[in-house]
């Protein structure tokens, strides 16, 4: 129970944009969650309540195999600076925001993660 509580709250942030990094944190702490950052490589992805990352990212990484594999256990928020891939995020069935993203967006993304938290809770 203590885990899942810890858990509830963290972020994984793979995105190699410092700036972009900084304002996900902002962000994040503003909506009351913990982000971490990822750094060239991810260890494990079971730590976080959800991901975000971006694609450009995750690709340069080679993660979209590591992204995939977890994709129906953790939800993911994935973010482009061109139009969204819509056949990767159909095949992720992931959440995405094209850069630049205003604050409203970005909370309302954070709101549909956590309703679909608590209904796979339930």
């Amino acid at each position: 129970m203590i885990f899942l509580i810890q858990c509830q709250k963290k972020v994984l942030i793979i995105e190699n944009n410092r700036l972009v990094r900084e304002v996900l944190m902002e962000y994040l702490r503003f909506f009351g969650y913990e982000g971490e950052i990822a750094t060239s490589t991810v260890k494990s992805f079971s730590d976080y309540k959800f991901i975000i990352a971006d694609y450009t990212t995750i690709k340069e990484w080679n993660l979209l195999k590591e992204i995939e594999s977890i994709i129906f256990h953790k939800p993911v928020i994935i973010l482009s600076t061109l139009n969204c891939p819509e056949e990767e995020i159909f095949k992720y069935n992931a959440l995405c925001l094209t850069k630049p993203f205003y604050l409203q967006e970005f909370k309302e993304a954070l709101r549909s993660i956590d309703e679909e938290f608590h209904k796979a809770a339930q």
